[in-house]
């Protein structure tokens, strides 16, 4: 048996797993069959694949079972999987919609993964529409992060509708195991992590002696409804948005396409919780993961930093706001610019240990390093194709944590931008809501920017 140990940041999101927050990562896609026949599509594929089967890396990695081992962050590889212990079939009634699909999604990505085999799951959803059918694929964190689980779906299909011999993800995996580092290299990323740990910790001394933040908005969000306990109740809404006049919005805006979805997210919360009587005086923050990976490197796992930005909620003037945002991200990518990864990826782990030693401990009022995540992810520019199903859309979905309980994630794929929205279901107002603010808040986007 081959043993191996996570990486602090993986087994970090292990460490974490409960009930209450599943760690788990997810992808809501949707197919359309050209023969116009998705249940037997699914069926074949199915029966083509009943048996055990090699499974290649991350997909065949499960955790180790005790105390000491889980301590010790400690994955073993399995030589075979059984499908039928990782996928599942559901039917929707004939006539069902996209709310149906995301209710049923809702449900699939509440429950906690099988630790005692691999991590993963997918789920096939049939019976809306003769023509097409639905796959959740869904995969614990400490195997794979929104990056390398993205690259995974695109690297299964193909670009070929012609193609009829599609590989399974867990066949072929995203990449091999990370090659040892020369002692040299040990040493420099041990130094890097070093120092990123250092300049957390000025920071911390800063915020203490009321010092205004030096790039990273780390612990300055004020008391909100974000804060505190959640359970494992979940909110999810989905929206998709044409790239092209997202692009143009942000281009007329005077901003980058990141910079419009931050500028977004502030603009719906005003409206969102304000509607509520629940918007702060003072801005609220978000953590934005920035993916770490040089070259080639096709690792899965995670292999990302944190940034900690103000998202400027506490100003009622669009353009103000607009500009707030763009000044406090571009003041954290200035801080981490200079830095190597091991070093941005050192600051993450020193800024959130004391919330995730909280959470270990079990103290889920425990302070959060930022209330909420927005993310924004690459995905295929071009059609992809699953033994001739065209792949129509792809939706991200995040988890959540205690003491952050909103998550927005984006994929561009194929000219469009897939949004999928995360929230603390029990303890925030409605998520349409909140998806209907951010549809309002892009309809007005380009007028007060331009103003």
């Amino acid at each position: 048996m081959s043993l191996e140990r996570l990486s602090a940041t993986d087994a970090t999101w292990l460490s974490l797993e409960s009930p209450d927050m599943p760690m788990h990562v997810a992808y809501l896609m949707e197919f359309s069959c050209p023969d116009g026949h998705a249940e037997q599509f699914v069926l074949r594929w199915l029966a083509a694949h009943s048996g055990p089967v090699p499974a290649a890396r991350p997909w065949n990695l499960v955790p180790v079972a005790g105390r000491l081992a889980g301590a010790l962050a400690l994955v073993r590889e399995v030589e075979e999987i059984d499908p039928a212990h990782h996928v599942r079939h559901w039917h929707l009634p004939e006539g069902a919609d996209r709310d149906d699909l995301t209710r049923l999604a809702t449900r699939i990505h509440t429950t906690q993964l099988d630790l005692r085999r691999p991590p993963w799951e997918l789920h096939f959803v049939t019976g809306a529409a003769p023509d097409r059918f639905a796959v959740l694929l869904k995969a614990h964190h400490s195997l794979v992060d929104g990056v390398s689980l993205v690259r995974v779906v695109a690297e299964s299909l193909t670009t070929d509708s012609a193609r009829r011999d599609t590989a399974p993800f867990f066949t072929v995996g995203p990449a091999a195991a990370p090659p040892r580092r020369s002692p040299v290299a040990a040493v420099r990323g041990f130094l890097a992590v070093l120092l990123g740990v250092l300049l957390a910790a000025w920071d911390a001394v800063r915020r203490v002696l009321g010092l205004p933040a030096t790039g990273q908005h780390t612990y300055r969000q004020p008391p909100s409804i974000l804060d505190g306990p959640i359970t494992g109740a979940r909110g999810l809404a989905l929206r998709r948005y044409d790239l092209a006049e997202f692009k143009a919005v942000a281009k007329a805006s005077g901003c980058t396409v990141n910079d419009l979805l931050l500028y977004l997210v502030s603009t719906a919360l005003r409206d969102w919780l304000g509607a509520h009587g629940e918007l702060p005086a003072a801005t609220l923050t978000t953590g934005v993961p920035t993916d770490l990976r040089e070259g080639d490197d096709q690792r899965a796992g995670t292999r990302a930093g944190l940034m900690f930005t103000a998202l400027g909620t506490d100003l009622a003037d669009p353009a103000e706001r607009l500009a707030a945002v763009k000044t406090a991200i571009d003041g954290a990518k200035r801080q981490f610019a200079a830095l190597a990864p091991e070093a941005v990826i050192g600051y993450g782990l020193a800024t959130t240990i004391p919330w995730i030693l909280g959470l270990r401990a079990g103290r889920t009022r425990t302070a959060a390093s930022h209330p909420m995540g927005i993310s924004n992810l690459p995905g295929p520019r071009r059609p992809l194709y699953w033994d001739g199903a065209r792949l129509t859309s792809m939706y991200p979905i995040s988890l959540l944590m205690h003491g952050n309980s909103l998550n927005v994630t984006c994929t561009g794929y194929d000219g469009a931008l897939y949004l999928g929205i995360l929230t603390a279901a029990d303890r925030l107002p409605p998520v349409e809501e909140f998806a209907a603010a951010l549809d309002r808040a892009l309809d007005g986007a380009e007028r007060p920017v331009a103003s």
